[in-house]
């Protein structure tokens, strides 16, 4: 509609000689067919530009007026608004995780992550899945937002805070879309924990190249549980039984120590980390190797990392403990 304006103006200021504000009357009553007459000093050539300009401004204006009618009535409004919401709620999350991709994989860490108390964003291109997480109202201590949209477009993971995100899950089903995501969210955070769904594992390989930090290759993974179902039942159910002991939901957890930690570092005696909160300590790593069942007498320092099984109440609170210091009085 603009452009028919600014044509309209010019060639009447050209074929015509009329000034601006003259050549955007006629060209509005012309657009408008409010019909005030044809000027007197109208010339042929002003005639045929005006007729065209009638047939240009009537084609444009019903497409317009229909385009308008169908963003008010088909919802666009509502949908512009709910998506500007959360684009304005994504923007406060720090250290979120984003989940590419909505089927019954995504859904399933969506509601764990949120159990953790962590911030959420979904992406997924296809509209009556997102409709569907959203009226599924997954509870939780932390916040989810859906964002629709295509994961391996670099705007649509910057809308998702790509940059600010922890971690990214990708449980594409095409082995090809998920390194498309891997490289465009590397590309835009050189720190983010990628993890990526892979069908085939022989792509295992092009995807650690695209930048991801682990893959997880299910077919894989359910033929180990289903072997040693058969062949270790025993084994497999006591597993279950931790983590799905009573609704308790224990967890393996790491716990960082921090650089506040005593130089000289303290014993897990000292810490006692089981007497104050009930966890146990399954491991001890300094980043370069690990300790399995470590004694009371192995040293913690600062860097080192606790890996420790247990409730995450327990686990919260351990957490908060190593963070204030407490644990080195």
């Amino acid at each position: 509609m603009i452009a028919v304006i600014v044509i309209g103006v010019v060639g009447y200021s050209i074929i015509q000689g009329w000034d601006p504000l003259q050549s955007f009357f006629m060209t509005i009553i012309t657009i408008s067919t409010v019909g005030y007459g044809t000027p007197e000093d109208l010339t042929i050539a002003g005639e045929i530009f005006t007729s065209i300009l009638i047939l240009a401004s009537l084609t444009v204006v019903l497409y317009a007026l229909s385009n308008i009618t169908a963003f008010f009535v088909e919802g666009r409004v509502n949908q512009v608004l709910r998506r500007r919401r959360f684009l304005k709620k994504i923007e406060k999350f720090k250290k979120h995780y984003i989940i590419v991709g909505s089927g019954m994989l995504g859904r399933n860490i969506c509601r764990e992550l949120l159990k953790m108390g962590e911030n959420v964003v979904v992406v997924d291109n296809n509209e009556e899945l997102i409709k569907h997480l959203e009226e599924s109202n997954q509870l939780g201590n932390g916040e989810v937002v859906y964002l629709l949209g295509d994961a391996t477009n670099e705007e649509v993971l910057e809308n998702a805070g790509v940059k600010k995100a922890t971690g990214l899950i990708t449980t594409l089903p095409s082995d090809a879309d998920n390194v498309f995501v891997v490289l465009t969210a590397r590309s835009l955070n050189k720190d983010l924990n990628i993890i990526s769904e892979v069908t085939d594992p022989t792509n295992m390989k092009k995807l650690e190249y695209a930048g991801v930090n682990r893959t997880i290759p299910l077919p894989e993974i359910g033929a180990h549980r289903i072997v040693n179902m058969l062949l270790n039942p025993d084994i497999v159910g006591f597993l279950d039984s931790i983590t799905r002991s009573g609704g308790l939901e224990l967890r393996f957890e790491k716990i960082d120590i921090p650089d506040n930690f005593p130089e000289d570092g303290l014993t897990l005696e000292k810490m006692k980390i089981p007497q104050r909160t009930g966890l146990i300590v399954i491991a001890v790593s300094d980043g370069t190797q690990s300790i399995f069942n470590p004694s009371a007498s192995t040293v913690i320092k600062k860097g080192y990392s606790i890996m420790v099984l247990g409730e995450y109440r327990k686990i919260e609170k351990l957490r908060n403990l190593v963070s204030s210091g407490e644990l080195t009085t």
